[in-house]
């Protein structure tokens, strides 16, 4: 049976939306992902999930028909540069740089690892109209069509009907995805009898992703939380501070709040108050079902 690498070891939402390939790749699928993103996988007897230390092992023993590399990190990139295959797309070690095939140029030009240089990276990602799907699947000679997301799925989970799922927190890497709004906005829907789940740290994502799976209504900003509802088909909502709205298929359930002043903050790696406060409450609630 044909034999598959993908690399793509985090971010956790990063991981989720790479699953979409899944529904394109036939064969014994080996996936390298970082050991706490394991769990984020579906469980599958063709999908074979491998710490990049196992991985390194794996290559020695191992010809991939296809290498698919999409991590931007240095030890991946060696990775995929030693991996048994005549079939690479993505980044690779060449020398003494990380650098990336043509056929996946699309997207890694307006990365951290172009070759275009960071500042017309970053214009590039700005004017992007593409969802990440539509790249990598151009990158394996695929047409993206709305693939969904194939990730762990528990079905014992009954979804409530009135339950509101709220994520406030965001990763470290992008302040700016914070919004202000939270606290008023949980306040606000249970003060009118609206039950509400508030997602916390859990030792096993696996139960986080039961947490989501019981809610009929996400709200979040570009976080793991929007990617898992997005998943589960989820109607959901979305704040963009600061990343990239057209990066995230909707599959027609995302309703995507867009500041108005992205363009000023547009991937800013500090925190900006008047990005976070940029998207008022009212702009949110009408985002919301209106039975509740």
């Amino acid at each position: 049976m044909k034999k598959i690498l993908i690399i793509k070891t985090g971010a956790a939402g990063d991981v989720v939306r790479t699953t979409s390939l899944l529904n394109v790749l036939k064969g014994n699928i080996y996936w390298v992902v970082d050991s706490k993103n394991k769990p984020l996988l579906p469980d599958n007897k063709d999908l074979i999930a491998l710490t990049i230390e196992e991985a390194f092992e794996a290559i020695s023993t191992i010809r991939f028909e296809q290498v698919i590399s999409l991590e931007e990190d240095q030890d991946c990139a060696k990775l995929a540069t030693n991996a048994n295959t005549a079939d690479l797309s993505g980044v690779y070690f060449d020398g003494n740089t990380i650098n990336y095939t043509d056929n996946s140029a699309g997207w890694f030009d307006m990365s951290r690892v172009s070759k275009l240089g960071l500042t017309r990276a970053n214009k590039l990602k700005l004017a992007n109209t593409e969802s990440y799907q539509f790249y990598i699947f151009k990158m394996i000679g695929k047409n993206f069509t709305g693939e969904p997301y194939k990730i762990f799925t528990d079905g014992s989970i009954k979804t409530k009907g009135n339950l509101i799922g709220v994520e406030s927190r965001t990763g470290k890497q992008w302040p700016d995805k914070q919004w202000w709004g939270y606290e008023e906005l949980v306040h606000q829907l249970e003060s009118e009898g609206v039950s509400v789940r508030r997602f916390e740290q859990r030792n096993n994502i696996r139960d986080y992703l039961r947490d989501i799976a019981e809610c009929s209504h996400i709200v979040s900003g570009d976080t793991l939380a929007m990617h898992i509802a997005l998943a589960y088909k989820k109607n959901c909502t979305a704040i963009f501070n600061c990343t990239s709205p057209c990066e995230i298929y909707d599959y027609s359930v995302l309703k995507k709040i867009v500041s108005p002043l992205l363009n000023k903050y547009f991937y800013a790696s500090s925190y900006d108050k008047d990005a976070v406060e940029s998207v008022s409450l009212q702009e949110v609630n009408k985002t919301l079902p209106v039975n509740f």
